[in-house]
């Protein structure tokens, strides 16, 4: 029996035809789920590099943040949490006249461009001050929500003290992220991390666990999968 040509000028038969589809089919098939597997490892490349890049930058703003604190700043020091206070964005000023006691107002150089209730301190001769911001500053006026508790001089310094915490939580499906948080307002740095390990050594290099004895801070960010971690250390100003 003959088989059935398409055309006898062709050559082919309709099952040949048939079959070369399908093996056209079965290759197109396979380049297609190879262009998938590397559209998929691209941007699994591409998120790790991303994520190595944020938590370098993140631990420069740490380090250049954390140099700002003076030691005895540290408010809170454990292996997942640090927090300190320090003058973040530079806002800074000094009294143009005197502060009598019971006076909740301050002439200075200039207010403008400081946050209604931001901490500021108030320092002179040793001695400093805290109040909190009742309004946002004006040109040569802060207004306190407390009245000064003793006489200020002019030319007394006047600086925001920012609140500032970096740590590790869980989001909602249980990922571990690094985060930023000032003066109340947090933000995300690194989202799927290790760990988040701060440690603290004393002026002598011995490990701490007191705020008030901590000269040195070292912090490190694990990430899944990698053998090595990112670390900066950071030597408290005295």
């Amino acid at each position: 029996m003959k088989s059935c040509r398409l055309d006898s000028g062709m050559g082919f038969s309709l099952i040949e035809v048939v079959a070369a589809m399908a093996a056209g089919l079965v290759i197109l098939g396979v380049a297609l789920q190879s262009v998938v597997y590397f559209q998929r490892e691209f941007a699994r490349q591409h998120a790790h590099v991303m994520q190595e890049q944020d938590v370098r930058l993140g631990l420069e703003l740490f380090q250049q943040e954390l140099r700002l604190a003076a030691s005895g700043s540290l408010a809170v020091v454990a292996s997942d949490v640090i927090e300190f206070t320090a003058n973040i964005n530079n806002l800074v000023t000094n009294a143009t006249a005197p502060v009598a006691a019971g006076q909740t107002t301050v002439a200075v150089e200039d207010g403008r461009g400081w946050p209604d209730g931001k901490a500021v301190r108030i320092c002179w001769n040793d001695q400093c001050v805290d109040f909190t911001l009742a309004r946002s500053g004006q040109r040569n006026l802060l207004t306190f929500v407390e009245p000064a508790p003793r006489s200020i001089p002019s030319g007394a310094s006047a600086v925001v003290m920012n609140r500032v915490r970096y740590y590790s939580r869980p989001d909602e499906r249980g990922m571990l992220r690094w985060l930023r948080q000032i003066d109340g307002g947090a933000s995300v740095i690194a989202g799927n991390i290790a760990a988040f390990t701060v440690r603290y050594w004393d002026a002598q290099g011995r490990p701490v666990t007191h705020p008030d004895s901590v000269r040195r801070v070292q912090a490190e960010i694990s990430l899944p999968g990698r053998t090595v971690a990112e670390s900066r250390e950071i030597t408290l100003r005295t």
